[in-house]
């Protein structure tokens, strides 16, 4: 299993990827269809161990984002799944919002990807928090230090 996001940064839109090694799916024993696994399933996710590769970036992300945004875990449930797409729960910085996400099983591994806007959980303050401790790193090519708000996500899981 792998849970992969994607921030952005510059005027460019430049994408900054990293995983979160410490996730735990509530994974049904009967699924039936993949409808059926998706549906209620859910996720929490440790954000301490999110990891970007890159040994000055994490702890920046983890005492400038995510402590000021008041999250230590981020929790999510599939709400509905139906021809490839759905709904998922998803809480954070105390504030539960709906994502529509898209689905597809390719050589018996699903993978799921949704973008989320850090705007809907209230993320502008850790947002500009991290931008402050980063705002050289976050300079494009037009002088500009600029983080966008969307991230996109994915996981990937494989299936027996």
């Amino acid at each position: 299993m792998v849970l992969q996001w994607t921030a952005y940064k510059f005027t460019e839109k430049l994408g900054v990827s990293g995983v979160f090694d410490d996730f735990t799916l509530d994974e049904k024993s009967d699924p039936g269809t993949i409808e059926e696994l998706l549906e209620g399933t859910k996720m929490t996710i440790a954000i301490a161990s999110i990891n970007s590769n890159n040994e000055i970036r994490d702890p920046k992300l983890r005492a400038n984002f995510f402590k000021v945004f008041n999250t230590d875990f981020i929790t999510a449930r599939i709400i509905n799944a139906e021809s490839g797409q759905g709904a998922i729960e998803l809480t954070m910085n105390e504030i539960s919002n709906e994502l529509d996400y898209n689905y597809l099983i390719k050589s018996d591994t699903l993978f799921l990807n949704t973008n989320l806007d850090l705007l809907l959980w209230n993320g502008k303050e850790a947002m500009d928090s991290l931008n402050l401790v980063c705002y050289d790193l976050h300079k494009g090519a037009d002088g500009i230090s600029k983080l966008w708000p969307d991230v996109d996500v994915s996981f990937k899981l494989p299936l027996q």
